[in-house]
This record gives C-alpha cells, structure tokens and sequence, in this order.
C-alpha cells in the first residue's frame, strides 16, 4: 500500500475523489489500450515443428501474424537468426538476418544462412510490415537443433544381450542395460540420442527420460532405424549419475506367426541398443556417454512381449532401483557389441506415441468367482492400467477385445483371424506380495473396449482397473459439432479411429492386424488434415514408402512391410495405385493444406518412379491389376477398372507436380499420356449410348467423375446417371471404400448437397447412421454390418462432409495452404446449426452459421495475411448484411453469392 496515497485519503477526502477519477481515467486509456492491441507475430515453425530438436536438413520457417486489424496482411518480413539468445538483434545477429525483405510469404521460407553442424542450435526471430508499412514487435524467440549428421558423429557401439543370430532369433525376457558414470562438473545442456530396438524405455538417476511410449516408430530397419533426441539437462547430477534403458522386442523381432511375415522379415535379429549422451558442462567440457561392452545387462521381470501377443511381468523378479548410482550389478553381465540393424540412422520428428487419457469402467461384471468383465464404454487403443494386492506369485491375466458374447463372456474370434501363434491381446502380471502393486505393459498396445481380467487366487484384489489411451499425439487443429447429434457423434468416432489408428503410422485396425494399409490411409488423408497436425507424421510415412519401393519403382500394399504385400490374390500384380497411390495422393495433399512446395520437390524422383512401374504394367494405357472396390455389398467394382482410374488420376497429378518443381518438360509428357490414358479408359469403359461407365452402379459413375474422367461434354449425363443410381439404392450408399470416397466428393463438388445430407443421415442399413443409432457405435467400423473389425478408419471419408460441404471450409486451389480461403457452407438441410474451425497454417478459420425460416447468420474467422471469399445463398427478397453493414456489390455464381474479404471477423445476414 502507498503510505502517502493512505494519507491524503484520510485526511482530504476531497483529494481521495480526485485521486479516485483519475485511476478511473487511467484505467479507462489502459483498456482501451489493451482492446486496442498490436499487431503481433507468433507460432514460429522450422520445418512445420515447433522448437524442434534433430532435424536433419536446412529449415524452413514459418509464422503467423494476428490481431484485431481487418484486412491484417504482412507487406514485409525481417527474419533474424542467431547462435545465441543475446546475439538476435540487428547489430548480432551472426547466422543470418535478412533485412527487411518486401513480400507477403510467411510460410515455407528456406533458410540461407550459415550452415549447422551436428548438434548445434539456432535462435530466430521476426517482426514484419502492415500493410500500412508499420512494422510490429519482433516475435518471441523460437529455436531449432539439429540431429546427428553423419555416422561419423556416432561414437557409440550397438550392444545386445546376446550374440547375432544365424537364424531365428531367440525369444527372451527384455534385458536390462546400465551404465554409471561422473560428471565432474555442473551440467550446462545434455542430449541423449537413443535407438532401443523394438522398443525402448531409459531411465536417468531411477526416472524416466521423457514421457514418450513405444519408441521408436516402426520403419524397415535394414533400410531406415529412428534415434530420438531427448533434452536431459534436468535428470543429471554433478558427480555420481546412471543410466538404465529396457528393450522390447516390438516390431525388430516381431516373433508371432501372422498373415504378414514380419516374423520372416529379412532384418530380424534379438533387441539391440544405441545410445550416445553429450552432456557439456559450464566450464565447456564434453563429456561422452556411449553403449559398448562395459555396459552391464540382466534379464528381469517381463518374461514376454509381443506386439500382436501381449506382455507377461513377473514382478517376483523385479531388479530395485537398477537405474539409480550404487546399485549392486555384480551379477550382471557385460553388454555384447553387435553390428546392429542395417538401416541409416534417422532423427524421430513425428510427433510421439504418448499416455493421452485414463479411462475407468462405466460397467462392469462377473463370469465367475475368478473372471470379471470392464466395459470401458469406449473402444480405445492402449492398455490395462491396474492396482492389485495379494499373494506373491498369484497372477492377474487381462485379455483384451471389442465384442462380448450373449453372456457377458469375452470375444475374441474376429480379432484372433490372423494371429496363428501364442495369444491374442492378452497381458499377465505375477505379483510379489508387497501390498499394492501397479502394473500396465510398456511393450505392446491393444485395441479392445472390453478386459476381462482373471484371477489365480481368489485372494488377490483388484484395487484399480482402469485403462490408458495410448497413440501418436497427434495436435488436434479441427474441430466440427452442429444440430445433428447423429453427426455430432460420427465426427467423435472419426476421431477416436483415426487416433487410435495411428501409433508411428497409420494403421487399419489396432489390434487383429496393426498394419499400414496403404488405400485405408489414402482414403482418410482430407479428414486427417482437417482434423490433426498431421505434416511431420505422414513425412515419415513417406520415407517409408521411399524405403520400400522397389527398383522398378514398385510399391506393396502395407506400408511398412517385411517384403510382403507385392501381389494381391491370385493376380501376379499388386494392389494398384487405387491403395499403393497413397504415396502420390499424401504429398499433394500436404501441398495443399500447408502450401509447402519442397514436399513435392523432395519425393518427386520417386513418385516418378512409381508412375514409370504402372506405365510398364499397362497395355494400351490401361491396367489389368488391383484390389477391388473393397467391401462393397452389391454391384461389384473391380480392381482393373479402378486401377486404370487411378492411374489417369496419379499421372494427371504427376504431371502438376513437375509443373510446381519446374520440370517443365515432365509435365508435358506426363500431361500427355494422362491424354492417351483417358481415351483408352472411355473406349473401354464408357457407354455412349447409355451414358454409363462400367455396370452404372454408384462406385464407377462417382469414381470417373471425381478421378477427371469424364468429357466435359458427357458430365450433366455421367452425373444424372450417379443420381439415378443412388435413388435406385433408397439414396443408401452402394459403394467400397474407394467408391465411397469418390460419391460423397463429387456430390459436394457438383453441390449436391440435398442427396448427400439425405445418405450421409441414413439410420438404415446400410449406413452410418445404421452404425451409431442401431449399433451403438463409438469408432468406425469395417463394414456396414459391424461383423468385421470394429476399430477401422477406412469408411471414414464422411469427415470430409463436415467440413467441406456443411462447414464450408475449403481450399481455393490458386493458393494452396489456405494463402485464399472459400467459405461455402451448405444449408439445404435439416441442420439449423454448425460451428467449425480449422487451424491453418497461417491461424484459425472459422465458421458458424444458424439459420431459421426467417434468415440465415453466418459468421467466420480469416486469419491474418490470407483472404476469402463467402459464398451465400440468400432468400431472393433478403438484402446482405456484412458486420451490419448493407453489401451491395457482389459476384454471382450460379444460385451463390459471392462476398470478398480479407483478415478479420465477419458477420453475414441474409
């Protein structure tokens, strides 16, 4: 308190009543001030990451501009980039400032200063230019750190617990790895750079390094093995300090008989461990920490592991605090140097598989006097996370499945189809005795909504039986609810399968299979991009497509695979590009959402390729090859008609992308067999005299639409003619997963937008509708009658629906990445609310309308440096109101009127 203020208060109340209105007035200017904000530059992204650490290659950065201004755009930007904090001004800055450059580009900007080595970190900064020529605050410091360059830079030695195998690799218990040492001296940064092959968890003086799960992400290891670099300033101590790491045999020595011969897979070999910690002190000095054969190893408490199987701990045989200083390891052995995988060693970017959530019973139940059942009310990925007591070496078992019988029993039969050896989903626990004990598997994840969980001894408690989601954590940046909870409650079970989808790579199911079908991906690559931050983990997927492709440019259906998936059925051919075209369709979606041109650049020579192996493949332009429209119910679409489909489409697209990479030459020739290809295809396919293509069902007149198939000249005809064959089904959707796809695109390209409302709302067989209100779905499922796996995203193309055609959130073409936004929203329907938005790179955009008999309100967000155009239908007797202003001037398309904006929050009657 201010004694002098207290004073003139007490005694000249006439001065408090002064002193009162000029706070007010003070206070008054601030808020003003404060509702009056600047302009700012925030969300810095080197290679769309935040902050990263272990890149690999030249940046490029990105930021945003925000504030209340309408019409906010940046005319210039100034980027510094320093070696240290104190070094980011314009005098210092000593790895590049680039003075004030005059353009509008905020995203995607190559970095040209001073190159990095291995290690070594960068601090940068902007400010940039309204369009007013007022320059803002400089930003607030971001960063990024670059990985390990060069296998020269790795001192560290693969160890394992057991010599290289000349055959099968045995199966054992995990081993134990540790390693103490000194650190004379305080610690001013430590990295640890760490490969544990399948799986890993490390422990620094007894706590855990980060709070990644199941590290690192699957690749094909005798082509690419992931390092992740953990920041570990914080773990270590000056003086005494230990290092312990856990292996799993995860994917590396995948043990289990299935459909898909990882057991045979041509890197096999037993766990393995990488690990090199540079720790520098304040005095400067280096300090190495790196696996060889005086690291000690002993086996311990997880007897089994197995990714398909489950994971068996015996906690009689826990080893104590085996990663702090002063543990006795004179039973231990010494560590066995091994050459390791093959593979180049490769920073992890991706985002990390993490412990998202925690779920506990919303049911549960007893078989017997040793069996009871959870039911978790959601279908998740990840594990049981349990609390039990009793008598040592009483066990616990957990098995793990998405159905229950008529009796309240477990069901397992579907998810156990391909799994031919050892158990399906099934974890066990030995207790030691000790009063409460906590057990969940680290070495493995399960799809299940249901546990039931068996006891030995009818005197072990179940104190706590909950369950952890477990999957990539992926940033959400979307999001859509409206009046239709049916709808409300799809977009969830898009989300929960799409998530618990993906843990490294996009999966199909997450449990009877775990493989990365590569059209399942495809199919979703919109909804995911809408939904999540998805740039960094498809990146590493398609390094896994560049690791696999054969010579020829070939490609297999599951990406990545042991070598199998290169034929489909009785075929000598593969899947097609109808699934393998994932590779195309990926990088020029990320084109697309992220406006990144140096995505296409960089896969270009292989995306060549692989249209050069289905050039090779056809005959007369066309391919006789290819999985069929999966799991349709009726009207059949086969595989070489989808095949040859794709394949216009992929070349067509090929020939965009050598345009956007500069291979001018390329993108004429591809252009034109893109020509031949779609003659050959209508000579075959289509019908002149009926209009039709195929056998006129839903799936092949959508597919030749959406795929550019059709002359203009025969467009109004083909797409009558998809109209005719959705009334003959009830307005039911009679298509497979890539017809599926195709129909709802096309009927909100072509703004059919009444028809697709009325299939997307069907709550009949067969339907989505059907799922959630007759089934009681919480995830999407693999076929229309939920016999099949319950947990598959592949039918969950409907997301685009949300945000397309009832959002109207969408891409305007001549400037990718949403540089132009449209705004589109359909409101031919029932719906009398939506709200959305979708966080581009450049910031938010949002809408939200509601309408009633009387007008409609529509109201979005445009982020700053980017432009829009509202399209609007509005009632013929209604004026426009744009923020309560009349709009008197606007273009007209169609039944569409159109409004142009900048940045800025609007507000639309009509």
């Amino acid at each position: 308190m201010n004694i002098n203020n207290t004073l003139i208060n007490v005694f000249f109340p006439q001065f408090a009543f002064r002193h009162l209105v000029v706070s007010i007035l003070i206070l008054a200017t601030l808020g003003a001030c404060a509702k009056k904000r600047e302009n700012n530059v925030i969300a810095l992204k080197a290679n769309h990451l935040t902050n990263p650490i272990g890149l690999e290659s030249v940046p490029t950065l990105s930021w945003q501009i925000s504030g209340q201004e309408t019409g906010l755009r940046q005319l210039a930007y100034q980027v510094l980039v320093a070696s240290r904090p104190e070094k980011l001004t314009p005098e210092d800055a000593d790895l590049w400032d680039s003075g004030k450059i005059t353009s509008s580009q905020s995203q995607n900007i190559p970095y040209p200063g001073k190159e990095l080595g291995s290690g070594e970190r960068a601090y940068w900064k902007v400010r940039v230019w309204d369009k007013a020529d007022k320059p803002t605050l400089f930003s607030e410091e971001a960063f990024w750190e670059m990985g390990l360059l060069n296998m020269v830079d790795w001192e560290a030695e693969w160890i394992s617990h057991v010599p290289p195998s000349d055959s099968v690799p045995p199966v054992l218990p995990s081993p134990y790895f540790r390693k103490e040492f000194v650190v004379e001296d305080q610690v001013s940064s430590a990295r640890l750079y760490i490969s544990g092959l399948g799986y890993y968890e490390a422990k620094i003086n007894g706590n855990k390094v980060g709070d990644h799960v199941l590290d690192p992400v699957l690749t094909r290891y005798d082509k690419r093995v992931k390092y992740v670099v953990h920041d570990v300033t914080n773990l270590l101590e000056n003086g005494e300090n230990a290092i312990g790491v856990v292996l799993g045999n995860g994917w590396y020595n995948q043990h289990t008989r299935t459909a898909w011969d990882f057991d045979q897979a041509p890197w096999r070999e037993s766990p393995s461990l990488l690990v090199q910690l540079i720790i520098t002190t304040e005095n400067g000095k280096e300090i190495l920490v790196a696996t060889d054969s005086t690291w000690r190893f002993s086996e311990g408490p997880i007897l089994f592991n197995g990714v398909h199987n489950g994971e068996t701990y015996d906690a009689r045989k826990e080893l104590g605090d085996w990663a702090k200083t002063g543990f006795d390891d004179d039973d231990w052995k010494n560590a066995l140097e091994v050459p390791g995988p093959q593979g180049k060693l490769s920073a992890q970017l991706m985002p990390p598989i993490r412990i998202i959530d925690q779920l506990s019973p919303s049911d549960t139940w007893h078989i017997n006097d040793s069996v009871s059942m959870i039911d978790l009310g959601q279908n998740i990925t990840g594990w049981a996370k349990l609390k039990v007591k009793g008598p040592a070496g009483g066990q616990v078992k957990i098995r793990y499945g998405e159905r229950i019988y008529e009796d309240g029993t477990l069901d397992q039969e579907e998810l156990s189809r391909f799994i031919w050896t050892g158990d399906t989903q099934t974890d066990r626990y030995l207790l030691k005795g000790e009063g409460e004990e906590h057990f969940h598997p680290i070495f493995t994840y399960q799809g299940f909504q249901y546990m039931e969980i068996t006891r030995s001894d009818p005197s072990i408690e179940i104190l706590e039986q909950n369950a952890d989601v477990v999957h990539t954590d992926l940033t959400r940046i979307g999001d859509f609810k409206c009046s239709n909870e049916m709808f409300n409650q799809l977009h969830k079970n898009i989300g929960w399968s799409f998530l618990g989808n993906y843990h490294g790579y996009p999966t199909d199911c997450p449990h009877r299979e775990k493989m990365g079908w590569t059209g399942d991906a495809m199919l979703v690559a919109e909804v995911g991009l809408y939904n999540f931050d998805m740039t960094q983990s498809y990146l590493k997927w398609l390094d896994d497509y560049v690791d696999e492709q054969r010579e020829d440019g070939d490609l297999p259906g599951i990406i990545p695979t042991s070598g199998w998936g290169y034929t489909y059925g009785n075929r000598e051919e593969g899947y097609g590009p109808q699934w393998e075209g994932a590779f195309m369709e990926i990088p020029w979606q990320l084109y697309r959402y992220t406006g990144d041109k140096g995505i296409i650049a960089s896969y270009y020579p292989y995306l060549k390729k692989y249209v050069g192996s289905l050039t090779i493949r056809a005959q007369d332009h066309l391919l006789d090859l290819g999985i069929d429209d999966h799991k349709q119910l009726e009207n059949l679409t086969d595989g070489p008609f989808i095949s040859s489909a794709y394949y216009y489409y992929f070349t067509s697209m090929l020939s965009k992308m050598a345009g956007l990479t500069g291979n001018t030459s390329d993108a004429e020739s591809y252009a034109d067999l893109a020509t031949a290809i779609k003659a050959s295809f209508n000579k075959k396919y289509f019908d002149t005299g009926s209009g039709t293509y195929y056998h006129g069902g839903q799936a092949p007149m959508a597919l030749a639409l959406y795929l550019g198939l059709v002359d203009e000249s025969n467009t109004d005809i083909v797409l009558q003619g998809l109209l005719d064959a959705i009334a003959n089904k009830g307005g039911h959707i009679d298509a497979g997963v890539v017809g599926t796809k195709a129909v709802i695109n096309v009927l909100l390209e072509k703004g059919e937008h009444r028809v697709l409302y009325e299939m997307a709302n069907k709550r009949e067989f067969p339907g989505w509708g059907y799922w959630v209100d007759e089934l009681g779905a919480n995830t999407m499922f693999q076929n229309w009658d939920g016999s099949q796996s319950r947990n598959h995203i592949m039918f969950g193309s409907i997301g685009d629906y949300f945000y397309k055609g009832l959002a109207g959130i969408l891409i305007d073409e001549s400037e990718p990445g949403f540089g132009k936004i449209v705004i589109r929203p359909d409101m031919e329907n029932d719906i009398t609310w939506v709200e959305a938005y979708h966080e581009s790179p450049y910031g938010k955009i949002g809408s939200k309308w509601q309408k009633s008999e009387e007008n409609s309100i529509l109201e979005i967000e445009i982020p700053g440096n980017t432009r829009a155009e509202i399209w609007i239908k509005p009632k013929s007797s209604n004026s426009i109101q744009l923020n309560g202003k009349e709009v008197k001037e606007t273009r007209e398309s169609g039944d569409y009127k159109v409004i142009e904006v900048e940045a800025g929050m609007f507000k639309v009657e009509f």
